[in-house]
């Protein structure tokens, strides 16, 4: 089942991001996905609770406020997390968010399997890109018990027919293709003295020759990335690369952290593809399943698949013990 360590979305959460695809949307979902949501809250009863589970930096939670806000209703909203969460930095990347995350229960370092909520005190539970990375059979339980009789829950998830698939399978041979050239290694070995400066710049000129052409020939954000901070460093002298020393290291350190993060991401696909039935945890649990369809971003884009469960008015004796 997928677990993953919350660390290296901690590191992510912290650069103020509001979703974990940024590539596709600027600041909070938008177009289809956001319209998706909005109907999904509508069915929230006045006085309602939400709880939207995996919430990263709150994405859902505050399309959840806004769509509230614009009905001049008054529902409450938690949203939780493994990691950490930073809406100090939310609040200054999109100010416009601020006021709606004053309206969140935030609560950071919760894990799904975990949750510490009374029984039966939700009306809707949300997830987005985020269940699927949970280990699914408690999760599973922890999303029944937490449920109000007739609550429903609502995920989107990734599909790995997607094309964020496509990405983020490109993404992970980039940094294979990083790896293969020597840039982690030549890093590493600079920031922990076992080379000096003048290696430095001849590894990372070489890097650079050979980067360049498939750079131009591809358009990788990754690697133009990389290759704007090889440039930097060759203009640099010797004194200069050796006092921009912990920049590179924290350069590398978010480098390490994106990667690990990709192979959470692929990882869950995985998981996903070996066992297309793995909803059926949530049937299993004592949920019924409503419906089920995929999400077209500006439509075309697949952006994942979204299932809609319901808790019966009476759930079974067995599965009160959660």
């Amino acid at each position: 089942m997928p677990v993953n360590s919350s660390d290296h979305w901690s590191e992510y959460w912290a650069q103020g991001r509001l979703t974990s695809l940024p590539q596709d949307f600027a600041a909070n979902y938008d177009g289809e996905v956001a319209e998706f949501w909005n109907e999904v809250f509508e069915k929230v009863p006045e006085g309602g609770h939400v709880l939207d589970l995996c919430t990263g930096n709150g994405a859902v939670a505050l399309l959840a406020a806004a769509y509230f806000n614009s009905m001049g209703r008054k529902v409450a909203i938690t949203a939780v997390d493994a990691a950490k969460m930073d809406m100090a930095a939310v609040a200054q990347q999109f100010p416009v968010q601020s006021g709606l995350a004053s309206q969140v229960d935030f609560v950071a370092d919760c894990p799904v399997e975990n949750l510490q909520f009374p029984d039966q005190s939700a009306d809707l539970v949300t997830s987005q890109y985020g269940v699927e990375y949970c280990d699914w059979e408690p999760a599973a339980r922890q999303v029944f018990r937490v449920l109000k009789p007739a609550g429903r829950f609502q995920m989107v998830c990734h599909t790995p027919s997607s094309d964020m698939l496509a990405y983020m399978n490109r993404e992970h041979a980039e940094y294979a293709r990083l790896e293969e050239l020597g840039f982690f290694s030549a890093v590493d070995d600079y920031v922990d003295g076992r080379t000096g400066h003048e290696a430095l710049k001849n590894a990372f000129s070489t890097i650079s020759s050979r980067l360049e052409p498939e750079f131009s020939s591809n358009g990788s954000a990754l690697f133009g990335s990389v290759l704007g901070l090889l440039r930097n460093a060759l203009d640099m002298t010797g004194q200069q690369l050796d006092s921009n020393r912990e920049a590179l290291q924290a350069y590398r350190f978010q480098m390490q952290a994106g990667r690990d993060r990709l192979a959470d991401m692929l990882r869950v696909n995985q998981a996903l593809d070996d066992d297309p039935d793995w909803t059926g945890v949530f049937v299993r649990a004592g949920l019924e399943q409503v419906r089920q369809g995929q999400i077209r971003y500006r439509g075309q884009h697949n952006a994942g698949q979204y299932y809609e469960f319901r808790k019966p008015q009476e759930p079974a004796d067995q599965n009160q013990d959660g």
